[in-house]
C-alpha cells in the first residue's frame, strides 16, 4: 500500500484533506516540509476558492491582464521570474481589500505552437490536410496547457482558474473575428496587394513588430554598370537581386554623377535602365551610387512607388528565382542564386571588387530568417493614421518603471508599415471572410454564427443569386498578436451575452516583459484605440530578463539554463525561488545564482523556528480573552511601533511595485530589530517575570506584542511566501482571527492596544540601549563567555540625558545582559563597564 507521503508528494494535485495532513505533519519533528506542506496549500486554496473573483462583490475591483505564455515548449525560469513578481502585486492588492479579477490564459495559437507540434509529430504542416493538423495541435497543446497551469500552481500563482482561457478557444475565436468585423465596418482595416514582410522559411507574411536586427558577416559587391563612354561602378550585398533592377539611384549633390543623371547604364545581363536622384542615397555608402530593385528593403519599395517605377518581382514565397529567363539561374534558392551570379560576373568581368564587411539585417525574430519584400494579397490594419493617438495613449498609461514608457515612443514614432494581420499558415483564427467569384464583393459572417472558418463554414446571409460553388473562402489565418492584443477584451467576453467589460476596463494592471512592449503592449494598445478610443489598461508592470552566471543570455545551446523550475521547486522549495524572483528591481535583469535561492530558503527556515521559539512563550495567553495591560514595556511598545512602520515602508514600496525594496525593509525589520535585538531582549522578562516589579502584567505585555508582531510578521510577508505564512497561520493564529486563510486578512497590522509611547520616543530609549548591549556581548565574547552566563554587574556610563532614558528600561538590560545589578554613572563620555564577580 502506498504511502501518504508518496500520494502527497506526486505530481497530479490531490484533493485537500485538512485531518490526514496534520496527522502526517504532527509537525515533522519541529521541522518545516515545504515538500509536503506546499502541495497541501495549493489544494487548499483550490477547493476553498480562495482566489476566487467574486463578480457580486462591492469590493473597489483591481483587474490583471495577465500575459498569456506562449505554449511553444518549458516554462524556463525566465517565467517564474516575471509571473512571480506580477502575482505579488495580485497579493498585496487582494489583501488591501480589493476583489481582484486576476485570470490566466494561454497563447496556444501560432507559428510558434505550430513549430511545436511539427516537432513533436515528426512532419510539417504544409504535408498534412489541414483539419488533421490542427487536431494534432489541439490535443498536444492541452497536453501543454496542463503541465504549464500544474507548474503555475507549484509556484503560487494566485489566479482564479476559473477564468483560465486559451486563444484558440471558441470565446477567443468569437472575440478575435469580431475584432475583424468592427474593424472591416469601420473601414480600419483593408485588404491590399503591396509588397509585404515574408519570410520564406515560415512561409507567411509577418509584421514590423516581429522583426529582429541582426548583425551578419556579408560582402560588398562591386558591379561594373556601364555606359558606351564609362563604367559605373553599383556596390551592393545582394547580387542576386540584379534581374530585379529597375533604375539606379545616386544623390542629387553628388558632383561625381551629374552627367549620369537622366541616361540608361547597362547591367552585367545586359538590360538598360536610367540613372535617377533621390535624397536617400548615402554618397558616403559603397560607391555612391545604388541600384534599385523590385524588392530590396524599404527604400527600394519607396522609389518605386515614388517615382511610378517598374515591378519585377524574382523570388517565389520559397525564396526561389524563377522568371528571370537566364539559364541554371532560375530554381535556384537566393543564396545559391548569388554565387551563380557572382561566379558568372567574375568570369565576365563586370565584378571589379569584393570587400567583407559586417551588417545589420532584418530578420523574423521566430527562425532568424533574413526578410524579403514580396507583393500579396494581405489584410492591413491601419494603424499609420492613429500614431498621435496611439502617443497621447502612452502618455495616459503609467509606466513602471517609468524609463521604460521610452521604448513605446520610440517604436510608434518609427512605425513604417501599417500592420498585417495575415498569416498564411495552418492552426490559428481563420479571417472570417469569403469572396464572391461572381461580383468579386468581399462577404461578411454574422455575429451570431461566430466562430466560423470559411473553409469548412458557410454565411449565413448569402448574397442574392449565390450559392456555395460561387465563394471562395480566404484561406488565412490572424496573426496570433491579433487575439493576443484582445486579451482584455477576451477577459471581459467583449460583445458576448454575459459582455462585463464595463466593470474591468480598462483593467487595472499589465504586467509583462521588456521585450514584447513593441508587439503585445503597442498591438493591445492600437486595439483599445481603436474600439474603444480608449487605453486598455491604467499601469503597465514590465520586468526583466533572467541571465546565466557571467550575464549570458540562458540557452539550452549554451547549455548554461542550469535547473529547471520544477528542479528548482523541488530542492529549495516554491517560497525560496518566490524570494529570489523580487531580488531584482522592477524592470531590471536578474543573474540566475542558485546560492540567493538557497539565501531565500535560509528565511524560510528562520521564520518557522522563530515561530516554535514564540510558541512555548505564548502558553496560557489568549489574545481573545487574556486582560492587557494599559501601558505596555517600552521595549514591547518599540517593537510595535517599529513593525506599524514596515507596514507603511512595504506599502509604500509595493504601491510603486518596487517588491524588492519592501522585501529588503522587511529583512531589516525581521533579522536585526526582531531577532538579534527584542528576541533577545524579552527572553528573560518571558522566563522570569517574578524578576519584574510588574510581573505576570511584564510577560503579558511581551506576550501581547510577540502575539501581534508574529501575526503581523506573517501577513506583511505573505505576498511574497504565500505557503509557508500560510502554514504558521493556521498553526499560530487561525483560531484567534476567525479567518479561513491569511491571505483573505487585510494587509496592514492590527491598532494596538497600550502604547503610551510616542514612536519617536521609544526610538530614542532603544537607540541607546542597542550600544549597551553591543558592549556587553563584544566583553563576553573577548573575555570567552557564554552570551547567556551571568554577571555581577552592567555600569552604563553616559550623559545625565542618556542615563534618563536607559533608567526607563534599566530591567530589560539586566535581563538581556545576565546582570545581577544595573547602575548608571553620570558623566560625559559614553561606556559600559562589566564585572563578572
Amino acid at each position: 500500500m502506498r504511502s501518504y507521503m508518496e500520494t502527497i508528494c506526486e505530481t497530479p494535485l490531490f484533493p485537500y484533506n485538512p485531518a490526514q495532513y496534520w496527522l502526517t505533519l504532527i509537525y515533522m519533528n519541529g521541522k518545516y516540509s515545504p515538500e509536503t506542506s506546499e502541495k497541501h496549500w495549493q489544494n487548499f486554496w483550490q477547493e476553498n476558492g480562495t482566489y476566487r473573483y467574486d463578480p457580486n462583490s462591492t469590493k473597489p475591483i483591481y483587474s490583471i491582464d495577465t500575459p498569456p505564455p506562449t505554449v511553444s515548449g518549458n516554462i524556463h525560469i525566465g517565467h517564474i521570474f516575471s509571473y512571480t513578481q506580477a502575482e505579488i502585486i495580485a497579493r498585496y492588492k487582494r489583501m488591501s481589500g480589493f476583489n481582484v479579477f486576476y485570470p490566466f490564459g494561454f497563447d496556444d495559437n501560432g507559428l510558434p505552437t505550430e513549430r511545436l507540434v511539427e516537432k513533436e509529430i515528426g512532419r510539417k504542416g504544409v504535408e498534412m490536410p489541414r483539419e488533421e493538423f490542427n487536431a494534432a495541435c489541439l490535443e498536444i497543446t492541452q497536453k501543454y496547457r496542463d503541465e504549464f497551469k500544474h507548474l503555475w500552481i507549484s509556484v503560487g500563482i494566485s489566479a482564479d482558474w476559473g477564468l483560465e482561457y486559451s486563444t484558440i478557444s471558441p470565446l477567443a475565436q468569437r472575440v478575435s473575428q469580431k475584432s475583424f468585423l468592427e474593424l472591416y465596418k469601420n473601414n480600419q482595416v483593408a485588404q491590399r496587394n503591396i509588397p509585404a514582410l515574408w519570410c520564406t522559411e515560415c512561409a507567411t507574411s509577418i509584421a514590423q513588430a516581429e522583426l529582429d536586427d541582426k548583425e551578419v558577416d556579408a560582402v560588398f559587391y562591386d558591379i561594373a554598370f556601364k555606359t558606351d563612354v564609362r563604367t559605373l561602378t553599383i556596390a551592393t550585398t545582394r547580387p542576386e537581386l540584379l534581374p530585379a533592377c529597375v533604375a539606379v539611384f545616386v544623390h542629387p549633390e553628388d558632383p561625381r554623377f551629374v552627367s549620369l543623371v537622366g541616361t540608361t547604364v547597362r547591367t552585367p545581363l545586359g538590360h538598360e535602365v536610367t540613372v535617377m536622384t533621390d535624397d536617400k542615397v548615402d554618397q558616403a555608402k559603397g560607391s555612391g551610387a545604388v541600384m534599385c530593385c523590385t524588392y530590396g528593403d524599404e527604400t527600394d519599395l519607396f522609389w518605386k512607388e515614388k517615382y511610378n517605377l517598374p515591378e519585377k518581382i524574382i523570388l517565389d514565397r520559397k525564396g526561389i528565382v524563377t522568371g528571370t529567363g537566364i539559364e541554371g539561374l532560375d530554381g535556384l534558392y537566393s543564396k545559391k542564386a548569388r554565387t551563380f551570379l557572382v561566379k558568372m560576373m567574375r568570369e565576365s568581368g563586370d565584378l571589379l571588387n569584393e570587400k567583407q564587411i559586417s551588417h545589420v539585417v532584418k530578420t523574423h525574430e521566430r527562425c532568424g530568417t533574413p526578410m524579403e519584400l514580396l507583393p500579396a494579397q494581405q489584410w492591413f490594419v491601419d494603424i499609420m493614421p492613429i500614431r498621435e493617438k496611439l502617443l497621447a495613449a502612452g502618455d495616459q498609461i503609467v509606466w513602471r518603471p517609468e524609463y521604460m514608457k521610452k521604448r513605446y515612443v520610440d517604436w510608434v514614432e518609427n512605425l513604417k508599415w501599417n500592420w498585417c494581420i495575415s498569416r498564411q499558415r495552418f492552426f490559428g483564427i481563420p479571417t472570417p471572410v469569403w469572396y464572391s467569384k461572381i461580383t468579386g464583393e468581399t462577404i461578411l459572417p454574422d455575429y451570431d454564427q461566430l466562430p466560423v472558418d470559411p473553409i469548412r463554414d458557410l454565411p449565413r446571409t448569402m448574397p442574392a443569386g449565390h450559392t456555395a460553388d460561387d465563394l471562395i473562402p480566404d484561406l488565412n489565418v490572424l496573426d496570433t498578436w491579433a487575439t493576443s492584443s484582445l486579451s482584455p477584451e477576451i477577459n471581459g467576453h467583449w460583445m458576448e451575452a454575459d459582455d462585463f467589460t464595463k466593470k474591468i476596463l480598462p483593467m487595472s494592471l499589465r504586467p509583462q516583459a521588456h521585450d514584447i512592449i513593441r508587439t503585445w503592449a503597442f498591438y493591445t494598445i492600437a486595439k483599445s484605440v481603436l474600439h474603444h478610443d480608449r487605453i486598455p489598461f491604467q499601469e503597465i508592470m514590465i520586468s526583466g530578463h533572467v541571465l546565466a552566471k557571467g550575464g549570458e543570455k540562458i540557452s539550452k545551446s549554451k547549455g548554461n539554463a542550469g535547473k529547471s523550475p520544477e528542479e528548482l521547486i523541488a530542492t529549495h522549495s516554491a517560497d525560496a525561488l518566490r524570494l529570489w524572483a523580487c531580488g531584482a528591481s522592477l524592470g531590471k535583469n536578474a543573474i540566475l545564482d542558485e546560492q540567493e535561492i538557497i539565501n531565500g530558503r535560509k528565511l524560510i527556515t528562520k521564520l518557522w523556528n522563530v515561530g516554535n521559539f514564540i510558541e512555548p512563550l505564548l502558553e496560557g495567553f489568549d489574545i481573545l480573552t487574556t486582560v492587557i495591560p494599559a501601558q505596555l514595556e517600552l521595549v514591547d511598545q518599540h517593537v510595535l511601533h517599529s513593525v506599524a512602520r514596515l507596514e507603511h515602508d512595504m506599502k509604500k514600496h509595493l504601491e510603486e511595485f518596487e517588491f524588492g525594496l519592501a522585501l529588503n525593509e522587511f529583512e531589516k525589520f525581521f533579522w536585526h530589530v526582531f531577532c538579534d535585538n527584542y528576541l533577545e531582549i524579552i527572553k528573560d522578562r518571558m522566563y522570569n517575570p517574578q524578576n519584574y516589579q510588574n510581573g505576570d502584567a511584564a510577560k503579558i505585555s511581551g506576550q501581547y506584542a510577540l502575539h501581534q508582531v508574529l501575526l503581523s510578521i506573517l501577513k506583511l510577508l505573505a505576498p511574497f511566501v504565500p505557503h509557508i505564512t500560510e502554514e504558521m497561520y493556521h498553526q499560530h493564529f487561525k483560531k484567534s482571527e476567525g479567518v479561513a486563510s491569511i491571505h483573505l486578512l487585510p494587509y496592514s497590522v492590527n491598532k494596538f492596544q497600550g502604547l503610551g509611547y510616542s514612536a519617536e520616543h521609544c526610538d530614542m530609549v532603544m537607540e541607546k540601549l542597542f550600544p549597551v548591549i553591543e558592549q556587553v556581548r563584544k566583553f563576553k565574547t573577548t573575555n570567552k563567555l557564554k552570551l547567556s552566563e551571568p554577571v555581577a554587574l552592567v555600569e552604563i556610563h553616559g550623559t545625565r540625558e542618556d542615563i534618563a532614558l536607559l533608567r526607563e528600561i534599566a530591567e530589560d538590560i539586566g535581563g538581556v545582559s545576565k546582570a545581577k545589578e544595573v547602575g548608571f554613572v553620570v558623566s560625559e563620555e559614553f561606556g559600559v563597564e562589566v564585572r563578572v564577580g
